[in-house]
């Protein structure tokens, strides 16, 4: 049988082979799709599905989290600005409150209240509350009153010392509509105190922002769901199951193991999806998708019915199947005639594709006049050509142009190296000692010291905003501007004012700079030192190191005439001090946790060194936690010990 086949091929025109390889191949090809699309494309589309409803829940959970920062930010700004100073007095606490509300409102509008509840020892209190009414901002005092009386949470703040978040509730509105609210607070210091001595707090309208969810739009006619800290139904469909069950409750009642599972797992914080055989929502078969939302512990869901999104399966299966039909059709009939006008110019096409692959571009193409597909092939091969002469010359400009940005990148790296000062003076009063390790893209990262006079040393740390040779040229100006202004015999303050006028006079692409600088009277010990934006030093004394508080100056180069203060202390004999940039606090190990603060101080209470292996020791203590991660900012330390 397969011999009388290929006997009856040889003795056929190429054109018959062509027309029956095509019409064969179609067939074969059709019906090997439809086979793939029938066991195949299910779970394509279901991991699409899922895949879109994780970025739509991304993006959902994100508003809402970013509501919850604003928040929060208010309450830390707030509780900030009270430990500055001694109690404040009633007027500047109304204004404080009314200020809060009104930030919060104004970045996120849910919210109606905002308050101050100072308690005293007799058990009861004075509640400072600012409220929204008629689009107003309102204040009340409530003196002796007992605040914290069926308000668990109030314990709760006090107790933990951080921000909290209360499970939802009804509320009386100040217009005396009842809503849904939840109360967020934070426990606050006065200036000097050694305990709390109350709580913020502001609350939030959550019908509001429940609104706003359900107008969401989602694909597929997902159903949108939302749970609290405690798997209490926020948003459902059903008015038996909001605000009413959890999901917890919700599994045990319609006996949904997956459904169990799923509340097991948005208490770890997890995220994921499970195929459930039923649920509260659709009947028959759903995808159940799940995801954390962060800051307020809260968890949101994205509901498929299966048969929603495995509808335009079936649907493009019958088209799928008409076109096979209609096209067999078509192709009897043209094919035949297609193939004798196509054979020779594709042959001839051919022969000069093959002279383009091995470079020659000198052959010419055949005048091809036609509009059909050959046409077009032939119309393909006069762009290919110049499109291949085009990527030639592209491929050119773009090396010169890499090559241009690495001598760019090698050139400001050599400009931060050279400015650095490498000589560590060891005296008999002190011992320095400073490192830069440059991230891959080169920041502004410098630090520098020198005497001024006999008796006074000078010793900085900065960090330039801005990556490349512009942040490198900017850092060598600053440096430049503070080393002479201080060598001039200016005063602390007068030298950063006279510099920081200097900077924003020829500051002309609006780069700035964090520094902290200092200067050591070697023969008292005493330090005099400005803190220009930059991260507190760490200072050892009385055989520990700690944060030095330090006064909130802007950073240099943001605002002429800016004053800038100076404040003073004391090193006694084998005291120190750690100043460093935040490309230690905010290195980041592969699970992009950064390494922050509390991490630096562990490292540093470990072993007093001297400064050389100090500075050694936080930089291998980094590198560790980093595990490999690339590095995206300078890492620049310098350590001071007074030795006398």
């Amino acid at each position: 049988m397969l011999d009388r086949l290929i006997k009856f091929l040889k003795n056929r025109s190429l054109v018959f082979k062509l027309s029956a390889s095509i019409l064969l191949s179609v067939l074969v090809g059709s019906f090997i799709l439809s086979v793939f699309i029938s066991n195949y494309s299910k779970p394509l589309l279901k991991e699409q599905v899922v895949s879109a409803a994780y970025k739509a829940l991304a993006s959902v959970n994100h508003s809402i989290a970013q509501g919850a920062d604003i928040t929060e930010q208010s309450l830390v700004n707030t509780a900030k600005f009270l430990s500055l100073e001694p109690k404040p007095s009633e007027e500047q606490l109304i204004l404080l409150t009314q200020a809060a509300l009104d930030a919060i409102r104004e970045q996120y509008g849910h919210f109606y209240e905002f308050f101050i509840y100072i308690p005293n020892e007799q058990g009861s209190g004075t509640i400072y509350y600012s409220y929204v009414k008629d689009d107003k901002i309102n204040t009340v005092i409530w003196k002796e009153q007992d605040f914290v009386k069926d308000r668990e949470w109030f314990k709760v703040t006090m107790q933990s010392g951080k921000i909290h978040w209360t499970e939802p509730y009804m509320s009386n509105e100040p217009d005396g509509n009842k809503v849904l609210s939840s109360t967020v607070s934070i426990p606050f210091k006065f200036k000097n105190d050694t305990k709390f001595a109350g709580v913020i707090g502001t609350s939030g309208n959550l019908d509001a922002m429940k609104q706003y969810l359900n107008s969401y739009s989602f694909e597929s006619n997902a159903t949108y769901l939302l749970t609290s800290a405690k798997g209490l139904y926020l948003i459902h469909p059903d008015s038996n199951i909001e605000l009413k069950k959890t999901i917890s409750e919700l599994a045990n009642d319609i006996n949904s193991a997956p459904l169990k599972y799923v509340a097991e797992q948005v208490k770890k914080g997890q995220s994921g999806f499970v195929t459930m055989p039923k649920s509260s929502v659709y009947k028959g078969e759903v995808v159940f998708v799940y995801m954390p939302i962060p800051k307020t512990n809260w968890s949101s869901y994205l509901v498929f019915s299966s048969d929603s999104f495995y509808r335009p399966v079936k649907k493009f299966q019958l088209i799928m199947l008409s076109v096979t039909i209609i096209g067999v059709l078509l192709l009897i009939l043209l094919i035949n005639w297609i193939c004798k006008f196509t054979t020779n110019p594709i042959v001839e096409l051919a022969h000069i594709a093959d002279k383009y692959g091995k470079g020659d571009f000198s052959v010419q193409l055949p005048e091809i006049d036609s509009n059909d597909e050959v046409g077009v092939l032939s119309q393909a091969f006069y762009n290919m050509k110049d499109n291949l002469l085009n990527l030639l010359k592209f491929q050119k400009e773009n090396a010169k142009l890499e090559q241009k940005r690495a001598s760019e990148l090698e050139i400001a790296t050599k400009i931060q190296a050279s400015v650095l000062p490498v000589n560590f003076p060891q005296t008999e009063f002190f011992n320095i000692y400073a490192s830069m390790t440059p991230a891959k893209e080169v920041g502004g990262d410098f630090y520098d010291f020198f005497f001024i006079g006999k008796t006074h040393f000078a010793f900085l740390i900065a960090d330039v905003s801005g990556k490349g040779i512009p942040a490198a040229l900017f850092m060598m100006n600053a440096k430049s501007l503070l080393r002479n202004n201080l060598l001039r015999g200016h005063s602390l303050s007068d030298a950063i004012n006279k510099t920081n006028n200097e900077l924003c006079k020829t500051n002309k692409v609006g780069m700035f700079l964090t520094a902290f600088i200092a200067v050591l009277n070697i023969e008292t010990g005493e330090i005099e030192y400005v803190n220009a934006g930059h991260n507190p030093p760490l200072i050892k004394i009385n055989d520990k190191y700690e944060y030095l508080r330090t006064d909130n100056n802007l950073v240099m180069s943001a605002m002429e005439d800016f004053e800038y203060k100076s404040s003073s202390l004391k090193l006694k004999s084998n005291d120190s001090i750690v100043m460093y940039t935040d490309g230690i606090s905010e290195a980041q190990n592969t699970s992009n946790e950064l390494y922050g603060e509390e991490r630096l101080l562990d490292a540093v209470n470990r072993e007093f060194l001297e400064p050389k292996e100090t500075v050694l020791a936080i930089k291998k203590d980094v590198d560790n936690f980093s595990e490999n991660a690339p590095q995206f900012d300078d890492i620049t330390m310098i350590c001071v010990k007074c030795t006398k």
